[in-house]
């Protein structure tokens, strides 16, 4: 599958060839399906199966300012292609390091207060619209909201946001169709249709959240909430909470709840669930058109994309200059 959404191309599969051709990309599958494109056109390519790449598109890529990302079928897990020179350690970089407590828990308040807040917004809707009986969740997860800024420390903080996680989840298992059997969050692996759409979908958007904070300036291993310690991609982990919900929760739930996927759709591979490739491809398309649809921001009406950096921005400003940090609320 070659799927090219707007500024991403997702290329999933097996057997595919990716070489450079000239100053344009040329990308060719088993069965010689072709495309070419030039890198100035697109600002991610994600590889998501078994492909071969040459060096010389590496170069290519790289020299364009694409971002080059593989992904894998096991969750959490992707790598990118960086030179030299966007390992350096800057300035800013030193600040995140010698950021003080209290000013890295204001931001992880920040962040946590606005993933809440998504959850409430998203179970809110859906409530509405079918009257699920969800008012017991929404009240548990309106009162976590309410301690989000009396927390003393990361510990107590994060202990609120996992929390609030395993409340917002058991109200999804009540509106998610039962025969995906979804009945909470399993990341490790996932072992159903819906979590393995979750976790394929968080890692995508992971990829994208670092992308930005690398744009931005920022060291993605030095975290405000989650913990700093070795391959762990701390502040993305941080900052993609606010996201998950208005991006791939959303969509998960869309299609879930259409039927526009359905448990046929996923095969197990030993003891994790997978896509079969026709409904990854339907998957990813929508998870992309939703990347790219405008919403409302400060005022202004931009992509989810842009969102995404202005967010990694305004993070970066905070921690360099002291500029008071919010968090992206969904409305």
């Amino acid at each position: 599958m070659i799927e090219k959404k707007l500024r991403n191309l997702v290329i999933s599969g097996v057997g595919y060839k990716i070489r450079k051709d000239g100053n344009l990309v040329s990308v060719r599958s088993n069965e010689g399906e072709t495309i070419r494109f030039s890198p100035r056109e697109i600002e991610q390519l994600i590889i998501t199966g078994e492909a071969s790449i040459s060096s010389g598109t590496v170069k290519l890529l790289i020299e364009n300012g694409v971002d080059l990302v593989f992904v894998t079928h096991r969750p959490n897990f992707f790598a990118r292609v960086m030179t030299m020179d966007d390992t350096r350690i800057t300035d800013l970089w030193k600040r995140q390091i010698l950021l003080d407590d209290s000013e890295a828990l204001f931001i992880a308040q920040e962040m946590v207060d606005s993933s809440i807040y998504n959850k409430l917004r998203l179970l809110k809707i859906t409530d509405r619209n079918r009257n699920l009986g969800l008012s017991v969740h929404i009240e548990r997860l309106e009162a976590m909201r309410e301690e989000v800024f009396s927390t003393k420390d990361r510990e107590q903080l994060m202990g609120k946001e996992g929390a609030s996680a395993r409340e917002y989840f058991a109200a999804l298992s009540v509106i998610l169709p039962d025969r995906f059997g979804f009945t909470k969050r399993i990341k490790h692996p996932p072992t159903d249709p819906i979590n393995s759409m979750l976790s394929y979908g968080y890692t995508v958007l992971a990829s994208r959240v670092e992308y930005s904070l690398m744009l931005a300036g920022l060291n993605p291993y030095e975290g405000v909430l989650h913990s700093v310690y070795r391959n762990r991609r701390s502040l993305t982990y941080d900052l993609i909470e606010e996201f998950r919900q208005p991006i791939v929760d959303r969509v998960v739930m869309t299609l879930a709840g259409r039927g526009t996927v359905a448990p046929e759709d996923f095969e197990m591979s030993g003891d994790m669930c997978m896509f079969k490739d026709p409904a990854k491809k339907v998957y990813l398309n929508a998870l992309y058109q939703r990347m790219e649809e405008k919403h409302n921001y400060e005022g202004e009406s931009i992509p989810f994309l842009d969102i995404i950096y202005k967010q990694a921005k305004a993070l970066a400003e905070s921690i360099e200059n002291g500029i008071l940090y919010r968090g992206f609320k969904w409305r």
